[in-house]
């Protein structure tokens, strides 16, 4: 998430969009209890729908990642691993002891507290899987340095034989068979560097159109599934449906700024919410947590006021973040 921050002018736009929709796919994923009664079929698929579309919000920030990070000169690994962890560690201890703070005061015990911390029961699980990326980054990286698309794809190929077989739950096929460098989350970030670098052979007209029908259809068939609550779907975000939605809503996304779609509303209020969102994303991705806790103690539970609660909970995440940000010394923490 919280990836090479550049200048305005240094700034690829499109990576902005789509680190902002992540964030906020995040939070849709967590805001579930604000909803009111679900009554009818059509209430209940509108919900998981909605919450569906929240599962591309980590793939989406693992694939920006390694757009960002992949086939680049890096002095050193000590040096390449201090500043990516810098970057991460820094406001993790300061949001966890917030959010820690929070749950004590709310009388939460240890044992929970500690599952917290280790991201057993919330999303810091996103931060320990977070290390275990950049641990495998100066790895990986002389590989694609070395090796350009065609590693990748090699790569990539080897993944998603891993992810069918997660999708399905039939892996390992057996022990002895394994394939577990090739599995996991690290296929995101090398998907990522793949999109951001490949050349298709479509117009980039066609290419906007394709990805947002593959990202339709895909997010279609994991609603039916979780509707129809589908045994086979084991894994979250390891998942056939969900890895293509996250390619479609890439391509999107990319080949929208290519077609200059978004240069209307770079430089006016919309481009500059985006990039703020953007930009504190990281932060939000902690303070989202304090933010939901503490209104689910006045939730309406009212699916007509669940939009502005919404809202509510997304500006809040984000002013937390944006004003600790502007003080001195506290910056660093933010998470900005």
């Amino acid at each position: 998430m919280n990836d090479i921050m550049k200048t305005k002018k240094e700034r690829i736009f499109y990576y902005d969009v789509l680190r902002a929709f992540a964030i906020i796919a995040v939070i849709i994923c967590h805001v579930d209890h604000f909803f009111g009664p679900l009554t009818t079929p059509t209430q209940i698929i509108a919900q998981m729908t909605f919450h569906d579309i929240g599962r591309i919000g980590v793939p989406i920030f693992l694939m920006i990642s390694g757009a960002l990070l992949l086939n680049r000169e890096y002095p050193s690994i000590p040096d390449f691993l201090k500043k990516r962890f810098a970057r991460i560690i820094y406001p993790f201890i300061f949001w966890i002891i917030l959010i820690l703070g929070q749950l004590y005061y709310h009388g939460y015990n240890s044992t929970f507290m500690w599952n917290v911390f280790t991201g057993e029961s919330s999303i810091t699980w996103y931060f320990w899987t977070l290390i275990g990326i950049y641990l495998f980054i100066p790895i990986i990286n002389p590989f694609v340095k070395e090796y350009k698309l065609k590693g990748v794809e090699y790569f990539l190929a080897i993944w998603f034989i891993t992810m069918i077989l997660k999708t399905f739950n039939s892996y390992p096929l057996w022990s002895s068979f394994d394939l577990n460098m090739f599995a996991g989350y690290i296929g995101y970030p090398l998907l990522g560097y793949w999109l951001a670098n490949k050349k298709f052979p479509l117009n980039d007209k066609k290419l906007c159109i394709t990805g947002i029908i593959m990202l339709i259809v895909s997010l279609s068939v994991f609603v039916f599934f979780n509707y129809n609550k589908m045994p086979f779907i084991s894994e979250i975000y390891q998942n056939i449906p969900i890895i293509f939605m996250g390619v479609g809503l890439f391509i999107f996304v990319m080949y929208l700024d290519k077609l200059n779609t978004f240069n209307s509303i770079k430089d006016n209020l919309i481009g500059k919410a985006i990039l703020s969102l953007s930009i504190c994303s990281y932060g939000m991705y902690f303070s989202h947590v304090i933010v939901v806790k503490a209104l689910s103690y006045h939730n309406p539970g009212s699916n007509l006021l669940f939009p502005l609660m919404f809202v509510l909970i997304v500006f809040l995440s984000w002013l937390l973040p944006y004003v600790l940000s502007k003080i001195p010394y506290i910056k660093t923490f933010s998470g900005v």
